[in-house]
C-alpha cells in the first residue's frame, strides 16, 4: 500500500461518517444477526407446515 493511499485511509477515519458507521454497525449487528436467525427459523416453520398440508391434502402425492 503507498504512503498516499496510507494518509488518505488515516484521512478518512478522523471524519464523522467513519464513526457513525463503526459504532453503527458495532451495536446494530446482534439485533441484525437474530433477527435473522428468528426469521429463518419462522420461514421453515411456516414452510414445513405448508409441505405437511399440501402432503396430507394433496392425497399424499406431494
Amino acid at each position: 500500500m503507498s504512503r498516499r493511499q496510507e494518509e488518505e485511509i488515516k484521512r478518512s477515519k478522523r471524519t464523522a461518517g467513519y464513526w457513525v458507521w463503526r459504532v453503527g454497525f458495532l451495536l446494530f449487528y446482534p439485533f441484525i444477526a437474530v433477527f435473522t436467525f428468528v426469521f429463518t427459523v419462522l420461514l421453515n416453520g411456516l414452510s414445513a407446515i405448508s409441505q405437511g398440508l399440501a402432503w396430507l391434502l394433496g392425497g399424499r402425492k406431494a
